[in-house]
């Protein structure tokens, strides 16, 4: 049984979340930069440590919004429930994100944990807000699996 849905409201699904999902992740970097908690590159390469240039971030946030949508869309499609979804797709992808990405950076690293896992939560509040704009992307566009 493959999952079917309509081209237009697939597409109408796609136009919305994508640029939905790359606008709240680069609220949530503002936010972070605002307050000074932004990761910083310097401690993962003290030796050589510079910013990504502005369009590998960009780009990072189109595929991870992307393959965000993509997971919404393969849960959504077998179980019918739009936020359920949204909100298990978000924290699916958090666990990539979060715990997995500071055991790697902290065991790889050797940095100091707690600063690692303070952020943890805060991408735990961006996924699960990503995972809502999923539910919301998909309730305007009429989207059914």
């Amino acid at each position: 049984m493959g999952l079917r849905y309509d081209q237009g409201p697939l597409r109408r699904f796609l136009l919305f979340s994508i640029p939905l999902l790359i606008l709240a992740m680069a609220l949530f970097r503002f936010g972070l930069e605002a307050i000074g908690r932004a990761p910083d590159p310097l401690a993962l390469a003290p030796n050589g440590g510079h910013e990504l240039p502005s369009w590998v971030v960009l780009a990072t946030w189109a595929l991870e919004a992307l393959a965000l949508s993509a997971l919404y869309l393969l849960i959504y499609g077998r179980s019918g429930a739009r936020w359920t979804s949204g909100l298990l797709a978000g924290w699916i992808a958090w666990v990539f994100r979060g715990p997995l990405l500071v055991i790697t950076v902290v065991g790889v690293a050797g940095l100091p944990a707690a600063a690692w896992w303070g952020m943890t939560v805060g991408w735990l509040v961006l996924y699960s807000f990503c995972g809502l704009l999923l539910g919301g992307s998909a309730a305007v566009s009429n989207l059914e699996p």
